[in-house]
């Protein structure tokens, strides 16, 4: 599940978030490759160093090579232990790229933002990149590490369940390799809820339904951590109310450390994600984020 890790910097270099990927790598028995990119210079820009016989991009990876070092030499980290992959051009297209070419099946993209929406590169890897997306802020894990699964019981639809499935798998696993303590939770509402408040429904045909709803939530997570035999000290909730509101602030009430969620694509417009829903959720979530796409996703970047 987690055998090979694609740590994208872009150009930049941290090498504590180097150290913290090579620590998750070690402990998740993983191959890890660092994915330096640059931006491409113009043609008038390359023309004038060529005039001055100077190699511009070799100039650039020379200055980067010796950053990576003193940063590396700084953090007590051993070179060998870094297998080193440089691209020209931008930053989620070239990675996809590469996600596609090599057949990682994760990739650890810091986020420059340390709250609010995740950066551009960070959203676009969420939305188009084929393998999971671990969009990370602070640290991978700070003493007990603790995951949030989310997953929706709104949509009992199989693509949905089979998704939801993925996405308390990769949890599960996550959790094991960060020896970690792992939480799940659905939200659920009742369809056109406005609707009931209308004069044509008793307040008992209102609670009824409600309670009709709850039960379905419930019984559909039950089923989702049964099919996995998820262990009992895991905590597990369906809760009534807005995911985009309810999930962000139950990360923040248990010091959650890292959300699972999916990501898909809405169908006929690849690389989105479903809904204003899951793109409110993302923008209010401060933590990292662990983005799972359903199998036989296709990414709308080509990897040639």
């Amino acid at each position: 599940m987690f055998s090979k890790v694609l740590l994208c910097m872009g150009a930049g270099v941290d090498a504590r978030i180097i150290a913290q990927a090579l620590d998750f790598c070690s402990r998740a028995k993983a191959e890890l490759v660092l994915l330096s990119i640059f931006e491409e210079p113009t043609k008038s820009v390359a023309s004038y160093f060529s005039s001055q016989q100077k190699d511009l991009k070799s100039i650039i990876l020379e200055h980067h090579k010796g950053i990576l070092a003193e940063a590396m030499a700084e953090h007590k980290l051993d070179p060998a232990d870094i297998v080193q992959e440089v691209r020209w051009g931008r930053d989620f297209i070239e990675t996809i790229k590469i996600v596609q070419q090599g057949g990682f099946d994760l990739v650890i993209a810091p986020s420059q933002e340390a709250s609010g929406p995740p950066d551009s590169t960070a959203m676009h890897l969420m939305r188009k990149c084929p393998c999971p997306v671990w969009i990370h802020r602070g640290h991978l894990w700070k003493g007990a590490v603790r995951l949030l699964a989310a997953v929706s019981t709104a949509d009992l639809s199989e693509e949905t369940r089979k998704l939801n499935l993925k996405i308390l798998d990769h949890s599960l696993k996550l959790n094991e390799i960060l020896g970690g303590k792992l939480h799940i939770m659905s939200c659920w509402s009742a369809y056109m809820e406005s609707v009931l408040s209308s004069p044509r429904f008793s307040q008992k045909e209102k609670d009824d339904y409600l309670a009709y709803e709850q039960a379905q939530a419930e019984e559909e997570l039950a089923s989702l951590v049964g099919a996995l035999n998820i262990p009992e000290t895991v905590k597990s909730k369906a809760i009534y109310g807005n995911p985009a509101q309810l999930i962000s602030q139950y990360a923040v009430d248990q010091m959650i450390d890292v959300v699972v969620m999916g990501s898909v694509a809405r169908t006929g417009i690849p690389g989105l994600l479903v809904g204003n829903t899951a793109e409110k959720i993302v923008n209010n979530l401060e933590e990292s984020i662990l983005a799972i796409k359903p199998d036989g996703f296709v990414s709308p970047v080509k990897g040639t």
